[in-house]
């Protein structure tokens, strides 16, 4: 019966989705006889992109891959799918001391997200979250300007992934631009007004990803390839002080004295013939045989 909810933050319910199925169903005179399964599914829409610098390589849904406007996902992935595994196989095919785990993860996301394709993406979520903040008159007049563009703009949106069908219309920021301008064009009055006080919104609280989109300004965003940085090391000198430190301490018999016990002190000689100060506890207590002074 379609979809019951496009697009929301926070998700709708299964149930919500559930009751908008039915009464779909029941409007359009359609009776369920028997439910034979039931599928749970919450598709990841929007959100950040991975984290850079990591070894650990998502793909599909764990790499954000799903389409931020439509939820378009298995041709998007079925397409990055080669690119990937390709980046892979080189990388693990080098001379056992040139493979580099970090180099090979980080050549992984640049195959799926290379500057162009953040680009791209960049201008959907933005129509993703333009979704999210209308109600069922806005819904309709997005989607009735939407499928009034010529079948070329609109599917190649659908999609949106370079190599398939008609990306050609949306791959670089001029297409976009020019994507973006005929679409308003087509809109209902009401709902072009709010989309363009959106785009100056957006533009405005939301950083600089949609004018680098849709205009030659700012460059390209960072690329996932890898970058060798310095070693984080920490505070070098902290660390050889604590660890001779421990090196050097010495267990002995007695634990400091606690709270509320009485003690007195004694110096012994210990076996290498140095003097060194015992506690000793007088406490009703049991008290360990070992502790580190």
């Amino acid at each position: 019966c379609g979809k019951p909810g496009r697009v929301a933050r926070p998700a709708i319910s299964f149930q919500e989705c559930k009751d908008r199925c039915f009464t779909r169903l029941d409007h359009l005179g359609i009776k369920v006889v028997d439910i034979e399964e039931e599928e749970f599914c919450y598709i990841p829409m929007g959100g950040p992109l991975p984290a850079k610098d990591q070894r650990i390589i998502g793909f599909g849904g764990a790499a954000a891959m799903v389409h931020p406007s439509t939820g378009y996902h298995l041709c998007r992935a079925m397409m990055a799918a080669g690119a990937v595994a390709k980046t892979i196989r080189i990388e693990l095919d080098k001379e056992k001391d040139e493979v580099n785990l970090d180099v090979a993860a980080a050549a992984a996301y640049n195959a799926i997200w290379a500057p162009s394709n953040i680009r791209q993406r960049n201008f959907a979520v933005f129509g993703g979250e333009f979704l999210m903040k209308q109600n069922v008159e806005g819904l309709r007049g997005f989607f009735d300007g939407f499928f009034r563009l010529p079948m070329e703009m609109w599917a190649g949106f659908l999609a949106g992934w370079p190599g398939l069908p008609n990306n050609d219309q949306h791959e670089t920021w001029n297409a976009r631009i020019w994507f973006g301008l005929t679409f308003v064009s087509k809109l209902p009055l009401q709902v072009a007004a709010d989309m363009l006080l959106s785009i100056i919104t957006y533009s405005l609280t939301g950083g600089e990803d949609l004018i680098q989109s849709v205009t030659p300004l700012l460059g390209e965003p960072e690329s996932y390839e890898h970058v060798e940085r310095p070693k984080n090391m920490g505070d070098v000198a902290a660390k050889a002080e604590a660890r001779k430190m421990i090196q050097e301490s010495r267990v002995t018999e007695h634990l400091p004295v606690a709270f509320g016990s009485s003690s007195k002190k004694r110096s012994r000689k210990d076996d290498t013939g140095v003097m060194d100060d015992v506690v000793e506890v007088e406490s009703t207590e049991e008290v360990p045989l070992k502790s580190f002074q």
